[in-house]
């Protein structure tokens, strides 16, 4: 267990009152209570990933959009001795079951949310990372890799057909996937990584950045919220979120064109994530990896609707 009080001490936090779970946070994030405030805790395994956190927060934070700033230790260190990190707390309210106003919100955030991290630079130790997280975004290594993990740890009874369904359509919509811009963007959002104050949003929280097309980020919110654990997906629910989050008001032809195929995409990356965690570390596969593999079955078995419902 890590030494909180040091912690407290090293970052300029005053006298250590209280150290617990963060509640609806990561298993590993503790919400500090000091003297001078409340914070809240987590180790740091990627020191550039965290500099990259500072500068997004700083920039979201300049445009008058909330994010949770990383600290610095008295000496000036982003990151501690004891390995970890220390960011503001930020008060608000994490709906699991986001009403519609709720998710609403949460789409027009997310326009003005990328269009400041666009101007955030990226690292090439972001562009070229070669990690578990970082392999399974990508719809080259789902093609080649998901029949391999599905035939390993999938279930049967014609399941590895309509995962081979659901590839075959995002190999179908590549070559105009390929084409969308990248930035910096916000790869989870999903409703317990945002805090809501009512009906508007408080702050997205837990940043894990990624260099993907806005399309990619919008995808993760849509999937949370319309996709799974929906055995059939509505597609103007689907479409209307779409809509909602586009940059500078609309989306281009392109964007429109291969969004089905993008929220697809952002299953599949779901499914193929724990089990890819279980072919490389040898982990178990999750009994809630069935709930990811329903969600690619909901989307293909309603992809006529969902692909003709373009708005």
């Amino acid at each position: 267990m890590p030494d909180y009080e040091r912690i407290a001490m090293e970052f300029g936090l005053g006298t250590l009152v209280d150290a617990s779970p963060l509640a609806g946070a990561r298993s590993t994030a503790v919400r500090l209570t000091a003297s001078a405030g409340v914070y809240v805790v987590k180790p740091v395994p990627a020191p550039d990933t965290w500099e990259l956190v500072e500068a997004a927060a700083s920039a979201l934070n300049k445009a008058g959009i909330r994010q949770a700033q990383p600290l610095r230790t008295t000496a000036g260190r982003l990151i501690g001795e004891s390995g970890y990190g220390v960011l503001k707390f930020l008060p608000g309210e994490v709906c699991l079951r986001p009403t519609r106003a709720q998710v609403s919100a949460t789409m027009r955030h997310l326009a003005e949310y990328h269009a400041v991290l666009a101007g955030v630079a990226v690292p090439a130790t972001l562009i070229t990372a070669d990690t578990i997280w970082a392999r399974v975004t990508s719809a080259e290594y789902l093609l080649q890799q998901l029949p391999v993990l599905f035939g390993r740890f999938g279930p049967r009874n014609g399941a590895e057909r309509l995962v081979a369904a659901a590839l075959g359509q995002v190999e179908t919509s590549l070559p105009l996937i390929r084409t969308l811009g990248r930035q910096l963007v916000h790869g989870d959002i999903a409703p317990g990584n945002v805090l809501m104050d009512g009906d508007e949003v408080a702050a997205i929280i837990d940043f894990e950045p990624h260099y993907q097309p806005v399309l990619f980020a919008v995808a993760t919110a849509v999937y949370w919220t319309h996709v799974h654990g929906r055995p059939e997906p509505a597609a103007d629910a689907i479409w209307s979120s779409l809509m909602a989050a586009a940059p500078a008001g609309d989306w281009s032809e392109v964007e429109r064109a291969v969004w089905p195929s993008m929220l697809l995409l952002e299953s599949l990356r779901r499914l193929a994530t724990p089990l890819a965690l279980a072919a490389e570390t040898g982990a178990d596969v999750p009994a809630s990896t069935s709930a990811r593999y329903e969600a690619v079955a909901a989307l293909i078995e309603s992809w006529p609707t969902l692909s003709q419902s373009r708005r």
